[in-house]
C-alpha cells in the first residue's frame, strides 16, 4: 500500500465511531460517561420527561434528544430518526414492578416499559446492550423476575451477563450499587469491567497485585472546594475560581464553560430543622439525636466526610445532610457525588409543584457518568 493510501486508510479508521442509542435517557448521565470514554457517537436519546430532555439537550446539543413515549417509537419512526447501524443500546426502563405468569412476563401494564425496551432492541439489533436498573431486581419475586428478563433477551438472540456494581469501585464518590446486565449478540458473554478503586483502611493489607487500584473517593475529596453556603443561600449560576485540591476535583471542573458553577442553591430550613441537623453526627441518623429532637422520619442521614457518600436519592435536599453544615445537599453537591462536571447544568423546579421531574429527581435517578465511562471503555474491545 502506498503512503498516500495508508494515510487515507488510517484517517478513515480514526474517525469511525461506535454508534449508540440511549433509551430512558433522563438527564444524560449514561451518555455523558460514554462521551468521556471517547470513540462513541450517540445517534438518539429518548425520554418521556420534558425537563430531563431539556437538561440532556442543553448539555449535549449535538445529539438528537427527543421527548417521546417509547410506545410511539414504531419501526417506521425509528427508521426516520436513525439513519445508520446501531452498535450499542444503553439505558433501562424505570422499575415499576413486574408481573409474572409462571416464569414468563405476560402482557401486563407493569411490564410494558421493559417490553418496549426489548422490542426496540430487537428492531435496532445492536451488537451490545447495557441494561441498568435497581439492585432490587435481583431478588424480586424470589429471582424469578430476573430469570424472566434474561429469557426475554435470550429469545431475541443475546447472551447475557449481569452483576451488581458499586459506583464507588469505579471512582464515583458514592457507594451506589446498581444492577447491570450486558447482552451480546455474537461471540459469547461480556464480562463486567474490572474495578479501579477499593476501600483501603489503616488495617488493610496491601496486595502487590492490586497496586493499580486507588482508594475510594471520599465526600471530603469530592466537595471540599465548593463554596460553603448556608441554608437559603446560593445561586443557580455563579463564578467559581477556587483551585481544585485533588484529582477528583480537577476531573469535575468540566470543559463546557470554565469557572462557572451551576445549581448550587441550598434549601431554606426552619430553626427547628437547623437545630436537628446540627446535632446529628457524621455518619449518624435520626436515632443518633437526643430524644427531644427526633422525628418519626427515620430515613435522614448525615454524610461522613472520610467515606464515599451513601446512595444519592431524589430526596437528598431533605434526607442527606451535608457533613459540615446543618442543611441538606444542593443539586451541585449531589451532582458532584454522582460525578457530573460542575458545568453540567440541570433544569427544572427544585420542588415538586409540577408534573415534570425536578432537578433533584434528575440527579438522583442518573447513572453516574464515571460508572458509565468504565462500562463504555470496557465494551470497546468487544466491538
Amino acid at each position: 500500500m502506498g503512503l498516500c493510501n495508508l494515510f487515507v486508510a488510517t484517517k478513515v479508521k480514526q474517525i469511525v465511531r461506535i454508534s449508540t442509542v440511549d433509551l430512558f435517557s433522563g438527564a444524560g448521565g449514561f451518555t455523558e460517561g460514554f462521551k468521556k470514554a471517547g470513540g462513541f457517537e450517540t445517534l438518539l436519546a429518548v425520554d418521556f420527561d420534558q425537563q430531563a430532555v431539556k437538561t440532556f439537550s442543553h448539555n449535549h446539543p449535538e445529539i438528537n434528544a427527543i421527548c417521546e413515549d417509547v410506545t410511539h417509537l414504531s419501526t417506521t419512526r425509528l427508521a426516520d430518526l436513525i439513519k445508520k447501524k446501531v452498535d450499542v443500546i444503553i439505558g433501562g426502563p424505570p422499575c415499576q414492578g413486574f408481573s409474572l405468569a409462571g416464569r414468563r412476563l405476560p402482557d401486563d401494564p407493569k411490564n410494558q416499559l421493559f417490553r418496549e425496551y426489548v422490542r426496540i432492541v430487537k428492531t435496532l439489533n445492536p451488537e451490545i446492550i447495557i441494561f441498568e436498573n435497581v439492585v432490587g431486581i435481583v431478588s424480586m419475586q424470589g429471582g424469578l423476575v430476573l430469570e424472566a428478563i434474561c429469557e426475554e433477551f435470550s429469545a431475541i438472540g443475546y447472551t447475557v451477563a449481569f452483576d451488581v456494581l458499586n459506583a464507588a469501585d469505579y471512582g464515583v464518590a458514592q457507594a451506589r450499587p446498581r444492577f447491570i446486565l450486558i447482552g451480546r449478540r455474537s461471540g459469547g458473554q461480556v464480562r463486567m469491567p474490572a474495578t479501579s478503586h477499593k476501600m483501603f483502611s489503616e488495617n488493610t493489607t496491601i496486595d502487590l497485585f492490586d497496586t493499580e487500584l486507588k482508594n475510594h473517593v471520599s465526600v471530603k475529596e469530592a466537595l471540599s472546594d465548593l463554596p460553603k453556603i448556608n441554608q437559603g443561600e446560593g445561586a443557580e449560576e455563579q463564578i467559581f475560581t477556587a483551585e481544585p485540591k485533588n484529582e477528583y476535583q480537577v476531573a469535575t471542573r468540566g470543559e463546557r464553560l470554565k469557572n462557572i458553577l451551576f445549581n448550587h442553591r441550598a434549601t431554606k430550613h426552619s430553626e427547628e430543622i437547623i437545630k436537628r441537623y446540627g446535632h446529628m453526627p457524621q455518619g449518624g441518623d435520626i436515632r443518633s439525636l437526643p430524644e427531644e429532637l427526633r422525628t418519626k422520619k427515620n430515613n435522614v442521614f448525615r454524610l461522613s466526610d472520610n467515606l464515599p457518600a451513601r446512595t444519592i436519592t431524589c430526596n437528598f435536599r431533605t434526607d442527606i445532610i451535608h457533613p459540615w453544615l446543618p442543611r441538606g445537599l444542593t443539586v451541585r453537591e449531589a451532582a458532584r457525588l454522582q460525578s457530573f462536571d460542575d458545568d453540567y447544568q440541570f433544569f427544572g423546579n427544585l420542588t415538586r409543584k409540577a408534573k415534570y421531574l425536578t432537578q433533584d429527581d434528575q440527579v438522583g435517578n442518573a447513572v453516574p457518568p464515571l460508572l458509565a465511562k468504565a462500562l463504555a471503555n470496557h465494551i470497546k474491545s468487544y466491538l
